[in-house]
């Protein structure tokens, strides 16, 4: 009986399939979370009128909204929405376009140090994003997940905490370094 059930188990995982990995998906993640935690540090500064924020309560309400909006963008990638990672591809297009004029604006003495870090980020990051979310494997992996989550390297406490304290980090960094 005991081998029966071997014999079983081997068949079924010789005819398992390898599942597709998600290039990039954790970095993306990253990044929408990293922008949440960026909007909501200067919605928290402009409130009690830190690093350099009017107290404006359409720009806090803006930027909230905005947190919201790039947190439920990184959560859809995570959970495999498909959805999502044509408009993530499409932020990050747009986010390397603005980080080429950042960068114009540095290089040619009008912009602020304000948008050295900003400008890396955006010229580094985002390019590759675009490049790893195109991939015929991610779009493979999208294709399966369909929005259901709960698959390898999406989910588990340990991975949402790696992914929570790096978005934080970076957010809070970003929402600082532009006070500068």
């Amino acid at each position: 009986m005991a081998g029966a059930r071997r014999t079983a188990y081997r068949r079924r995982m010789s005819q398992r399939v390898a599942q597709p990995r998600p290039h990039g998906l954790g970095i993306a993640v990253v990044f929408d979370w990293a922008l949440t935690a960026q909007l909501t540090t200067q919605a928290i500064a402009a409130a009690t009128g830190h690093l350099g924020l009017a107290r404006d309560p359409v720009a806090i309400a803006g930027r909230l909204l905005g947190a919201a909006l790039t947190f439920g963008i990184g959560e859809g990638l995570r959970r495999g929405v498909p959805v999502m990672r044509r408009v993530q591809v499409g932020i990050m297009a747009l986010v390397t376009a603005l980080g080429a004029l950042s960068a114009g604006l540095l290089l040619t003495g009008h912009g602020d140090r304000s948008l050295v870090l900003s400008a890396i980020v955006e010229l580094t990051y985002a390019p590759w994003l675009v490049w790893a979310l195109m991939h015929a494997e991610t779009r493979a992996w999208f294709a399966l997940a369909r929005g259901r989550g709960r698959w390898p390297r999406t989910s588990g406490m340990v991975w949402l905490t790696v992914l929570a304290a790096w978005s934080a980090v970076w957010g809070v960094a970003v929402a600082w370094s532009q006070s500068l």
